[in-house]
């Protein structure tokens, strides 16, 4: 059992690894044992007992983040990760990390649940490094404003966020925006 949930951690990471070079691409993880647990399983590759994460929306999924990754539970300003629930106010965000002009990379990465990804049919255009051209994403279930945010986090690059979007199933599906993309709307 334990050789498998390594191999299992590994093939997620290189699918988020592949989803954040190919913005906009909607990408088949690996399948979770469970649908309950599915965000647990995809952040158990990312996290540990040095990262800090804050969860929006979601208190459940917070003592749960800390049972199994052994993360440190900090505010939205100090997180490196930050969970945003379904449909979650994620006010919050304006004062997350962003980086600095010498550690850029220093910006907090935040992972969406959403209800569903869908490549080349949607309001969302990107462009930027890793977009052959530009490629269309529909996001379902991102509250209002998410989009006009995260535009607003990266204006200043190459500070900014990450943005990870994930469709929280046992088969589950994963997109990224990484700070580097250009984010229009249809």
């Amino acid at each position: 059992m334990h050789r498998k949930k390594i191999i299992d951690d590994h093939i997620t990471f290189r699918t988020i690894l592949a989803a954040m070079s190919h913005p906009g691409k909607v990408y088949r993880l690996p399948e979770f044992d469970k649908e309950e647990t599915a965000v647990i399983e995809l952040l158990r590759c990312l996290l540990d007992n040095e990262v800090g994460v804050a969860v929006v929306g979601d208190p459940a999924l917070e003592s749960d983040l800390v049972r199994q990754t052994e993360c440190r539970m900090v505010s939205c300003e100090e997180a490196d990760f930050i969970i945003i629930g379904y449909l979650a106010d994620s006010a919050a965000l304006t004062g997350c990390k962003v980086g600095s002009l010498e550690y850029p990379d220093g910006g907090a990465t935040i992972l969406y649940l959403v209800d569903g990804l869908c490549e080349g049919d949607g309001g969302i255009v990107l462009s930027g490094p890793g977009v052959d051209n530009r490629i269309s994403l529909r996001i379902s279930g991102l509250a209002a404003g998410e989009l006009s945010r995260l535009q607003d986090l990266n204006s200043e690059y190459p500070l900014g966020v990450d943005a990870m979007f994930f469709v929280r199933r046992r088969n589950g599906r994963i997109a990224c925006i990484p700070r580097s993309s250009q984010i229009g709307v249809n």
